[in-house]
């Protein structure tokens, strides 16, 4: 199956050949691998003049595709993409085309389809909401290209501040509240991740990621005569894990997610969940695994502490919910913890919880981005159908009321409790491996026991949708588009789970990226 997409790819290269061609006489060396979010900020800024008198939502989409073309043509291992930039993808200087950068892009611009279709439901007909959501979608391809700490913080803050304008921008009453706390933390987290990447320069005297993870070597090497740098080092590890788990959204920065998630529109909330979410993972990942690499010992228990509290956290809480949205909110917050699971597993002395851990990492990356956006759309257009927040006790009887709907968020419940017959099976059974595979087996063991507790929320979901009978017996009829979006999403979840090599063969070769 990988090798079928790789010919695939090849062709649409070769067809697309005087295409690249093009691009590539008209584009400064130093931005050919950045192409893909520089057409996503033409766009914006085509969508907010043409929004002032028409709808600018197909301008969008047509950037979301153009992006992805690009991505695909404008392969960093081309030789006459090489002839012209050297080898490595980078642009600017600071960003960098690998495998573990275009296999978090790919995710971005998935999710970003997809809210775009979600987005018919409400804002995508104005100008200023395609224009921050395609600023926003560019500003995270940048972050996890960055090989720079002050590159991923621009990109970070390019990709994070629309965000919380989107989120304010939300029908909602309490949207403002929830915005409010989102940009609280987040400037929070960004205050931390500033006062980190200082450390790491007055140490190291870089902020180059590879020349970063040199010094701390030497450093560590070198602890019994420098252990002031060594210790400044691993405060700058924890601040950095601290600022991306406010950023992701796990402990200890969880707070703001359930009412950010719940007081803006459900597209927004979407791609909070599926794409910048993931983001965030893939920055912390590549400075960890690849600057942090020596301190690694240190920071593991760091990892596995914040992987227990976010799991239990999230599903804890999760089961106290009665809103849908905010279920899902703390649903969210528990697959972050789960993820980090694959994370600590990443031991460079086990070669094979190494890869496994980072292979898995990813491949939940990927799964749960699906698996979340689309039930944040399906149930945001229940929301707007409804013209109310759903609970459970809406969700009564929707077998009568809407059955291809409550099949696919059946579905879509069982893949996010890791049940067999979908995706979300074997992106738990890679993560509880690599544990094992590292020697964790308690933290293995600790994470089947969450998953075990969630299907108590999952499953009442279940139990509402085909068990309750319905106060009203009008059937739903959900709109078309957000409603074909969650039905490519839901075929995708039961498609890995027969072929998940497709995604995961793509996740390993990510791995040899972030080798130490």
């Amino acid at each position: 199956m990988l090798l079928q997409l790789t010919q695939i790819a090849d062709i649409l290269r070769g067809v697309l050949a005087p295409v690249r061609d093009l691009l590539l006489s008209i584009t400064p060396p130093g931005w050919i691998m950045s192409l893909p979010a520089l057409t996503l900020v033409l766009f914006a800024i085509i969508s907010l003049v043409a929004g002032m008198r028409f709808n600018p939502l197909g301008i969008s989409f047509v950037g979301v595709i153009l992006a992805s073309i690009e991505m695909v043509i404008l392969n960093p291992l081309d030789p006459v993409i090489i002839s012209l930039i050297g080898e490595g993808g980078v642009s600017f200087g600071q960003f960098v085309r690998d495998p573990m950068a275009d296999f978090f892009i790919f995710i971005i611009l998935i999710v970003a389809f997809l809210v775009l279709m979600s987005s018919t439901l409400y804002g995508g007909d104005k100008g200023p909401y395609n224009f921050l959501l395609l600023i926003s979608f560019a500003g995270a391809i940048w972050v996890v290209m960055a090989t720079d700490l002050v590159g991923l913080f621009l990109a970070w803050e390019l990709m994070s501040t629309p965000t919380y304008i989107l989120v304010a921008l939300g029908p909602a009453r309490e949207a403002i509240d929830g915005a409010t706390k989102y940009f609280v933390m987040g400037l929070l987290a960004t205050m931390l991740m500033i006062f980190g990447i200082a450390l790491v320069y007055g140490v190291t005297g870089t902020t180059n990621l590879i020349e970063v993870a040199a010094a701390v070597d030497s450093i560590w090497v070198m602890f019994s005569t420098t252990p002031n740098a060594a210790y400044t080092i691993l405060l700058a590890v924890v601040l950095f894990i601290v600022s991306f788990g406010f950023k992701v959204g796990v402990f200890p920065g969880w707070q703001w997610v359930p009412d950010a998630y719940a007081s803006a529109d459900g597209s927004v909330t979407a791609y909070l969940a599926g794409g910048s979410k993931k983001t965030g993972v893939g920055a912390l990942m590549r400075i960890l695994v690849v600057g942090f690499v020596a301190a690694q010992t240190q920071w593991t228990f760091l990892i596995v502490g914040v992987a227990i509290l976010t799991m239990v956290i999230g599903n804890v809480l999760a089961l106290a919910q009665r809103d849908i949205i905010r279920m899902l909110a703390y649903s969210s917050i528990a697959m972050m913890g789960y993820l980090f699971i694959g994370i600590a597993a990443a031991n460079p002395a086990i070669p094979d919880a190494y890869t496994l851990g980072i292979g898995a990492a990813l491949f939940h990356a990927f799964t749960h981005a699906l698996m979340k956006t689309s039930a944040f759309i399906l149930i945001w257009a229940l929301s707007i159908k409804l013209s109310k927040r759903i609970t459970y006790e809406d969700l009564a009887g929707l077998s009568k009321r809407a059955p291809l709907a409550a099949g696919l968020l059946a579905i879509l419940m069982l893949s996010l409790a890791g049940m067999p017959l979908t995706v979300g099976f074997w992106s738990k059974f890679f993560l509880f491996w690599s544990a094992v595979l590292a020697g964790m087996w308690w933290l293995a063991l600790i994470g089947l026991l969450n998953s075990v507790f969630s299907l108590g929320y999952y499953l009442r979901v279940l139990r509402y949708t085909y068990m309750m009978k319905p106060s009203n017996d009008s059937r739903i009829k959900l709109p078309v588009i957000p409603f074909a979006a969650v039905i490519i999403c839901v075929i995708a979840v039961i498609a890995l789970f027969i072929f998940p090599d497709v995604v995961m063969d793509y996740a390993f070769d990510a791995v040899p990226t972030l080798l130490p």
